[in-house]
Parts: C-alpha cells; sequence; structure tokens
C-alpha cells in the first residue's frame, strides 16, 4: 500500500487533475477496462482473471516471461492479448543467437542496452524497479533520434493482422448485442478458467482442489 500511494503521487504530480486509484488487486477493476496494461514480476500466480473482462477488452503484457498464458487467453476468444515491449533496430541489425523474435527485432530491454552504447552511454539506465519519468522520457528521446520504431504487433508469437482483429470485434459486438449472451460467456470462461491452475511467467503456483 505505501508503494502503491507513493506511485499515485507520482503520477499526480506528472499529470495534476488525473484520477488515479490504487488498489492491492486487479478483481475490482478488471472488468471494467478497456485497455489493460500487466508489467509485473509475479510468479506463480494469476495476475488478472481474464474471464472478467469487458467484451474486446485489450490487454498489452509488457512482462518477460509473460503474465498472461496462451491458455488463459483462450477462454475469452474476444479479448486480444498483445505481446508489448518488441522494439524494431535501424539497420542491418544481427544477433549471434536466436531469441525468440523476428529479424531485427528485440525485447525493450535489449533495444535499451543498444540505445546507450550507441550514445556511448556505459550506465545502468533503468535497473531495478524504481525508475523515474524523466529517465523514460530520456529513453524515448535517444528512441526517436536513433529511429528505432514499435515493431509489428503480435499475440503468442504471431503478427495481430486485420483478419484477427476483425473476428475479435464480430466477437465482441456479438456479446455488446445480447448481455445474457454475456453473462453466459462470461460464467462458462470462469469455470474455464478456474481448471487451470494460477501462473504467471510460465510458473504454476499451489492449488487446493475440493473434493
Amino acid at each position: 500500500p505505501d508503494r502503491l500511494s507513493a506511485l499515485k503521487q507520482k503520477i499526480l504530480a506528472e499529470v495534476p487533475g488525473a484520477t488515479v486509484e490504487t488498489d492491492l488487486t486487479t478483481n475490482r477493476w478488471v472488468g471494467e477496462c478497456d485497455l489493460i496494461v500487466t508489467a509485473t514480476s509475479a510468479f506463480g500466480q494469476r495476475v488478472l482473471d481474464i474471464s472478467q473482462c469487458k467484451p474486446g477488452a485489450v490487454i498489452l503484457d509488457v512482462a518477460l516471461p509473460p503474465d498472461i498464458s496462451e491458455e488463459e487467453a483462450a477462454v475469452r476468444p474476444d479479448v486480444i492479448v498483445v505481446e508489448s515491449g518488441e522494439i524494431t533496430l535501424p539497420g542491418p541489425a544481427r544477433f549471434s543467437f536466436d531469441i525468440g523474435l523476428p529479424q531485427g527485432v528485440a525485447y525493450a530491454c535489449l533495444a535499451e542496452a543498444a540505445l546507450l552504447a550507441m550514445e556511448e552511454r556505459f550506465e545502468c539506465f533503468t535497473l531495478g524497479r524504481d525508475v523515474h519519468p524523466d529517465r523514460v522520457k530520456e529513453i524515448y528521446r535517444l528512441f526517436r533520434k536513433h529511429d528505432f520504431r514499435i515493431a509489428p504487433l503480435r499475440t503468442f508469437g504471431q503478427l495481430l493482422i486485420d483478419e484477427m482483429v476483425a473476428d475479435k470485434r464480430e466477437r465482441t459486438e456479438r456479446l455488446l448485442r445480447n448481455p445474457a449472451v454475456f453473462e453466459r460467456a462470461r460464467a462458462e470462461a470462469a469455470a474455464r478458467i478456474a481448471q487451470i491452475p494460477p501462473r504467471a511467467k510460465g510458473v504454476a503456483g499451489l492449488t487446493t482442489l475440493k473434493a
């Protein structure tokens, strides 16, 4: 709670007049959000219950390894889960090993190291949890200066193409037109989620099965 309170004050100082709510769980809010950004360091726990999302919600899963598994996402096919934090590097970027991304694409943490090297700034820039907003602005300035770009969006290793988005929208509109259908879909999704062990970063937590 103390850290959340401090974060709230930082945000209000940066954006006076903003409405900022903090909580120790996502349960109260997940059903109200059009856009969710998850960037935790949690292991072995469910960061959010995707079954309770709004129709057509978009989740940017910035965490590495991810917070949301493909198995969990499958219970709500109207919700888009985007793998975030992937950067296209300028020029003929080459890696000496396979990092699991398309050619010329790097995770944001690696792209930050490349940017700092290009600036001959050999320092720990955003290492750790306490990242000052000024540093975020500075790395974005360097991002623009050296023509780095956000990589094409992907979802569980697949490019998020127009046809996928159109399918999600069609499913969303179907749920929005009929609240009873949505409530039934949400209940079915919740039942399926209950059968999936809580996990984050690919690490499953301990569950207790009731007879």
